[in-house]
């Protein structure tokens, strides 16, 4: 079995992870998944929890494949935003979202919290493959006017191969309804210039007044005459990616000529996170990373990584 893309939040007793399961011996590897979840006290031990999530067979927008997404708490209640994707056209994909007491009994809205509009221009399907990437949704809440913004995974309508952006919706409440907003990052013009095919398991950090976003693209899917510019020595299948903006809305511009986290590139890990942890188990200038290792589709969720800050600046080391 293999188990890939973990995000952790925070509950009462400790801490809830949730991941992704599937077989790895199918074509493509992640042609069909299913969320399950874990529980820990102090982010070392834990215990499975099982499948939690599951594609519905009778509902076809999630019938195939459901993957990444995020959990917020509000209320007493969980919030859990997912990608899903039907059997029949798994490369089409859509956003969900399941709400829960206990974070094991969920409730999930019958039709996609956010889905594709054709009277949006600005995103579209993958030009090389046809590939509707709309996925990975991760939800931060603006301080001062309170509403939520949704970033995920997106392809933008542009010309060229590397279309990879980050789409960007908002809602006056966590469940929505949200609206589409133009995207927060990716090509202008055209997408032959543009780094990424792809950004995968995005993450904002506020910090200092400012907003960092975090996000992983392996390394095949990285336009190889950037590569050429930057050093493509400097860059491996897990080097996370730094790009930041002023406004939660962007734009996001590299948070250097190399915009990548120091030391991300040595851990092995996929779909790197950083956590900060409520029960503080790391010194303030300190935060958990975790993520999973995509060679072995093994979770990393056990502190075996941390960030260090040092202000605005961040890298990260084994702990």
């Amino acid at each position: 079995m293999a188990h890939w893309d973990p995000w952790i939040v925070s509950v009462e007793d400790g801490y809830r992870a949730f991941y992704l399961s599937g077989q790895p011996n199918q074509v493509p590897w992640w042609k069909t998944s299913w969320i399950g979840a874990a529980a820990s006290p102090d982010l070392k031990q834990w215990t499975d929890l099982g499948p939690v999530l599951e594609p519905l067979k009778d509902e076809g927008w999630e019938s195939g494949r459901l993957f990444a997404g995020s959990c917020d708490r509000k209320d007493g209640r969980y919030y859990l935003f997912y990608s899903a994707a039907s059997a029949e056209h798994y490369t089409q994909e859509k956003i969900g979202l399941a709400t829960s007491v206990d974070g094991l009994t969920w409730q999930r809205r019958p039709t996609p919290l956010l889905s594709l509009a054709s009277d949006i221009s600005w995103y579209g399907p993958c030009n090389r493959t046809g590939h509707l990437h709309w996925r990975d949704p991760a939800v931060i809440q603006d301080e001062v006017s309170q509403k939520y913004y949704l970033y995920f995974c997106a392809s933008l309508a542009l010309p060229g191969a590397y279309q990879g952006g980050l789409g960007l919706a908002v809602a006056d409440d966590l469940a929505g309804p949200y609206q589409l907003l133009p995207p927060a990052i990716g090509p202008i013009e055209n997408a032959n210039d543009w780094p990424f095919y792809h950004l995968e398991r995005p993450q904002i950090l506020s910090i200092a007044g400012r907003y960092h976003l975090f996000f992983s693209c392996f390394k095949e899917f990285v336009n190889p005459q950037w590569l050429a510019r930057v050093g493509a020595d400097r860059v491996t299948d897990s080097t996370l990616y730094w790009y930041i903006a002023d406004r939660l809305t962007g734009p996001f511009e590299p948070a250097a000529e190399l915009p990548t986290v120091p030391g991300s590139e040595k851990t092995g890990l996929y779909g790197t996170q950083f956590f900060a942890p409520q029960k503080r188990v790391l010194p303030p200038c300190q935060q958990m990373v975790y993520g999973w290792y995509h060679r072995t589709y093994r979770l990393a969720i056990s502190q075996e990584y941390r960030a260090l800050w040092q202000g605005d600046q961040v890298s990260i080391e084994e702990s």
